[in-house]
């Protein structure tokens, strides 16, 4: 049975395009470009980025990455801002997590599609906390937490 995306076909990942929320979880292919490292001789790693703030083109900025595990040899600038996550709170999932609060990473949004999306964070007190981890850290300007609409103008 055909569902509507693939009836729709590239309609669809435009209107997912269209529909991203803060909140939102996708997996994405993330690079250097990005800040992400790529494992084993090649150029992107796939990863779970949580959608917190977008740029005046509609692109996602803001986003954080979720590790499934910790490289104990990174700074504490990175370390102290890794906050544990459980498949319990995040269904979709395979391992109990770290959501990276210590960078925003930037995507295009032409990386997103309706196969790139994992579900939503419905929970309101775990995304207040993602939120104020990143927004108490020392190491995110507040200018780029303005920029990309985290915190408002004041």
């Amino acid at each position: 049975m055909s569902t509507l995306g693939d009836l729709l076909g590239n309609k669809a990942d435009d209107l997912v395009r269209c529909t991203i929320t803060v909140g939102d979880v996708h997996i994405v292919s993330l690079s250097k470009s990005e800040g992400i490292t790529p494992k084993d001789g090649k150029d992107s790693r796939d990863k779970f980025l949580i959608v917190l703030g977008f740029d005046k083109d509609g692109n996602v900025i803001g986003g954080i990455v979720i590790n499934s595990k910790v490289n104990l040899q990174l700074p504490s600038y990175i370390t102290d801002y890794l906050m544990p996550v459980s498949k319990q709170q995040l269904p979709f999932l395979r391992h109990d997590s770290f959501v990276n609060c210590s960078h925003l990473v930037t995507v295009h949004k032409d990386k997103f599609n309706r196969a790139t999306f994992r579900g939503k964070i419905e929970d309101d007190e775990l995304m207040e906390l993602i939120v104020g981890t990143v927004t108490h850290n020392p190491y995110i300007s507040r200018q780029q937490l303005k920029e990309f609409g985290i915190i408002k103008e004041q």
